[in-house]
């Protein structure tokens, strides 16, 4: 189907003033009485909309036994309802010259269309079917149980990186569903039940946990009216239950060793940090760019440059609704000592704690930040992504325009105050894969 997984929320900073105050006044946002939140912007510059749904359900809300369970509801959604058969939806799309995708991450699952104006109705209907009438027609079903396997083998089991993610992942955190990967376990993809997928989706896929964001080519009074007739009838469902699972403190350094068929050896190192909503995220999510992002970044500096071990260094923070990870992934050089580059890990690591980092490399980080916000924020699909994502992690869109000063508030103090509670032996989980018949 070629939706892949995605993990990555749109994150940064912009010019307000310029900016901000000009696009937040044009949107409106409202509320059906079924619950379902919407929130409308008029761009019309070229004549196309993009329509985006997000449902407040990922692998965050699953249980063992349902792993990978949103991702397949994902696929099964361009699978028919009980009005149009399998593969219409995209038939539908094609004819009137549109496109869509989607993807599931740990804290939602979005539906993405771009099509022409004059495809709004026909749109709209599309997608408030599909929010209800879902079919899972049994021998679909078992077609698309196939293809989710074999992406998962495709995907995580043939892959050298991400099976070391899974199982460092799956090591590190303990009771939190973020325990597990979104395509979920391999057992589970091969047994869930048929009532178990549309109970499921009964309970996550309701007008009162979603939220609908319009940006485009229409009228406003155009856009509500055809949201009431097609939304509207949609009956509320239950309050999904809440996430109560507090993922509890590490206590000591964990270690994780894969041996596998590979060409070169693989290190990673993660550390438990805070969500989205506290202070702490932001320092971190800078102090990501300081040592990863570039070839002057402190670990690419060291690792690649310098020392000449690695190809590669990445990671970094994500923008999730409890605490989660910040990752060093270090793609090594054929033969390297994975214990020498762990030490300078910890060095540098070390350093940031004793030393922290400067003004000038907090203000590079910010301006990498922003470049990275400014890109697709020049679509309209950007700019719907990008609402309704801070709606559902951030908690309200309009928050969109106030992360500016959420990262301007960053200091070199404050990155060293947070690198210091994150960055102990105590809170670290390190992996290594090493080709098969290689040394620890």
């Amino acid at each position: 189907m070629g939706r892949i997984l995605v993990s990555l929320l749109l994150a940064g900073v912009f010019a307000l003033p310029v900016f901000g105050q000009s696009l937040q006044s044009r949107i409106e946002s409202y509320k059906l009485a079924n619950g379902l939140k919407v929130i409308l912007l008029e761009d019309h510059d070229i004549p196309n909309v993009a329509l985006y749904t997000f449902f407040r359900v990922g692998s965050r809300n699953e249980r063992p036994g349902l792993t990978g369970v949103s991702h397949f509801i994902e696929h099964m959604m361009f699978n028919g309802t009980a009005k149009v058969g399998p593969g219409q939806f995209d038939r539908n799309m094609e004819f009137v010259g549109g496109a869509n995708n989607a993807y599931t991450a740990q804290d939602m699952t979005a539906y993405s269309d771009w099509f022409p104006a004059a495809a709004l109705e026909k749109m709209v209907e599309m997608e408030a079917d599909r929010m209800q009438g879902a079919a899972f027609v049994p021998e679909v079903l078992e077609s698309e149980r196939g293809v989710v396997a074999s992406e998962r083998r495709m995907s995580t089991e043939n892959n050298n990186a991400a099976i070391l993610m899974e199982n460092v992942n799956a090591t590190s955190i303990m009771a939190h569903p973020y325990h597990w990967d979104v395509i979920g376990w391999m057992s589970d993809i091969l047994s869930w039940k048929r009532e178990q997928i549309q109970e499921y989706y009964k309970t996550y896929y309701a007008p009162n946990n979603a939220v609908l964001v319009l940006v485009g080519d229409f009228k406003k009074s155009t856009a509500k009216s055809l949201i009431e007739k097609y939304y509207a009838p949609i009956p509320s469902g239950k309050t999904p239950s809440a996430v109560t699972t507090v993922e509890p403190p590490q206590q000591g350094l964990k270690q994780v060793l894969v041996k596998k068929e590979a060409q070169a050896p693989l290190y990673m190192a993660v550390w438990h940090t805070p969500s989205v909503s506290l202070p702490g995220f932001y320092p971190l999510y800078l102090l990501d760019k300081i040592l990863m992002k570039g070839e002057s970044s402190r670990l690419y500096r060291r690792l690649v440059r310098e020392e000449r071990i690695a190809l590669d260094v990445s990671g970094g923070i994500q923008e999730t609704l409890d605490p989660y990870l910040f990752t060093v992934f270090v793609e090594a050089v054929p033969g390297a000592d994975l214990g020498k580059i762990d030490r300078i890990v910890e060095e540098e690591m070390g350093k940031v704690v004793r030393e922290g980092v400067t003004e000038k490399e907090v203000q590079k980080a910010i301006n990498m930040v922003q470049n990275d916000f400014y890109k697709p924020l020049q679509t309209i699909a950007g700019l719907a992504n990008a609402l309704g994502q801070a709606e559902l992690v951030n908690g309200d869109y309009q928050k969109l325009f106030s992360l500016m000063e959420s990262y301007k508030a960053v200091t070199p103090d404050s990155i060293k105050a947070i690198s210091s509670q994150t960055f102990t032996l105590n809170n670290k989980t390190v992996g290594n894969l090493v080709p098969e018949g290689g040394a620890q």
